[in-house]
């Protein structure tokens, strides 16, 4: 009976392993591709983020929600289903024609993505001892970045040599090889104990508050304050109906009382924020200031992503040992000085080199943070919450992401006043160092946060 649960726990990681893979070198890949998708839909550098944005917003308005039916149906369950989406979806994107119903697609392959986010690291935290929590969580997000380090190069062969689409080709054949394993090697299934009811008014109103944010990153204009002012009065009646609900979607007061496991939820969105759009920042610079191809771009910016996957593991092994929110804080911190230096001297002649240099002492600094981090989430919630916290985690990661491409697109957009296909180099190049700029500055204050979650913890043990 032991080595039965042995071996489904061996076919359980391996299946998640080469989901968190595809998803990472998904997004990355589609990110070194922008150029040449541009290129045959012509709808602008700032529209053509749309293909990236749907998938980030379905991804984030989606997982709470897979959170859910992951702790009601069933952990596995919702991976499965997950997968299922995910890998069709891509089947119909390759033949299916035009910009906008690929917008349409990537959003509903978004919420499969949100169904597998929400459980993979639920099924973990479910199947494994808490003793080999973080290394295996470390092991997961190492194939993430092993994802992330292979889509810059192979995302941007497969690119150059079959066309874009070819990639979602390769991400449908190996989205069923995940599923086959998880649904033969994987009998076993993990729920929550207490049933809880779902609450569709508060969830509702979540929804509008994250969508008058994207409406106000979207339009950058004067009603953008309809957008902003929308959010605010969804989030204000957000917290009023939750802090009366029995079974709220949200509990605000586990929030306010658990600060250690909501300090490292915003320190996660913060850090996906101030990194995810990276890759289609300086993949805009490498191709349009610099005149590189999709392959050469996408060896300067895997130095970033090896980084993560050699050291993710290892950083998970720490944070079985010393406190992971410390070791995520100085993740935060190798973040923002990396952030900063290529702010301050990126220009059309900055040695390749250096941008290397940089790109993988960032990437050192993500595998510090990453699996610490979600060690930190996890290993503060009871076994029945994991599939919500899990959720929860996925929504600070995605949501954080979206921004993070919603500020790179709309700063492109601002300083070039126009939406005009090709930008200037001057207006590119201008907007690649404010966007690092202001990149490095949010990850201070994910520093902050993140440490704050430390200082908390002290206080209550004292």
């Amino acid at each position: 009976m032991r080595n039965r649960k042995i071996k489904e726990n061996e076919w359980l990681l391996i299946a998640i392993v080469i989901g968190s893979f595809f998803n990472s070198f998904m997004s990355s890949s589609l990110n070194i591709a922008m150029p040449v998708i541009n290129a045959e839909y012509g709808v602008g550098v700032a529209q053509v983020a749309w293909i990236s944005k749907s998938f980030l917003l379905a991804s984030a308005i989606g997982l709470l929600l897979a959170g859910w039916i992951a702790d009601r149906y069933g952990r596995r369950n919702t991976f499965l289903a997950g997968n299922v989406v995910f890998g069709f979806i891509s089947l119909l994107i390759t033949v299916i024609p035009g910009f906008y119903p690929a917008v349409v697609l990537r959003f509903i392959q978004g919420l499969g993505s949100a169904m597998i986010m929400a459980s993979a690291p639920a099924l973990i935290a479910s199947a494994f001892a808490t003793s080999r929590r973080g290394f295996v969580l470390g092991i997961q997000t190492t194939f993430t970045y092993i994802g992330l380090s292979l889509a810059p190069l192979l995302g941007g062969l497969l690119t150059q040599i079959l066309g874009w689409k070819s990639l979602f080709v390769f991400n449908f054949i190996f989205t069923t090889f995940a599923l086959g394993i998880m649904f033969f090697g994987v009998k076993k299934e993990w729920r929550s104990e207490t049933e809880k009811p779902f609450d569709l008014h508060g969830y509702l109103l979540f929804v509008i508050a994250i969508l008058g944010i994207v409406l106000a990153l979207d339009w950058m204009n004067r009603n953008s304050l309809i957008g902003i002012g929308i959010s605010a009065v969804a989030c204000y009646a957000f917290v009023v109906y939750e802090s009366r609900k029995a079974h709220p979607f949200i509990s605000v007061t586990f929030l306010k009382k658990n600060r250690y496991f909501t300090n490292s939820i915003l320190a996660a969105l913060i850090n996906y924020a101030t990194t995810f759009a990276i890759s289609y920042v300086l993949s805009l610079y490498l191709q349009n200031i610099r005149g590189m191809t999709p392959v050469a771009a996408g060896i300067v910016l895997s130095f970033q992503p090896v980084m993560m996957a050699l050291f993710s593991a290892y950083a998970g092994h720490l944070s079985d040992k010393h406190n992971p929110g410390k070791i995520a804080s100085y993740g935060m911190g190798t973040i923002s000085i990396a952030l900063f230096a290529i702010g301050l001297l990126v220009n059309e002649t900055l040695p390749l080199y250096v941008l290397a240099i940089l790109l993988a002492i960032l990437g050192l600094g993500f595998a510090l943070f990453s699996s610490p981090n979600t060690n930190a989430v996890m290993s503060s919630v009871d076994a029945g919450s994991y599939g919500f916290a899990s959720a929860f985690l996925a929504f600070g990661r995605l949501f954080g992401q979206f921004l993070s491409m919603a500020l790179a697109s709309a700063l492109i957009l601002l300083i070039n006043n126009s939406q005009a296909t090709l930008f200037g180099q001057e207006g590119l190049l201008l907007a690649t160092k404010i966007s690092f700029l202001i990149f490095g500055l949010l990850s201070c204050f994910g520093v902050y946060l993140s440490y704050q979650r430390v200082m908390s913890q002290a206080k209550n043990r004292c």
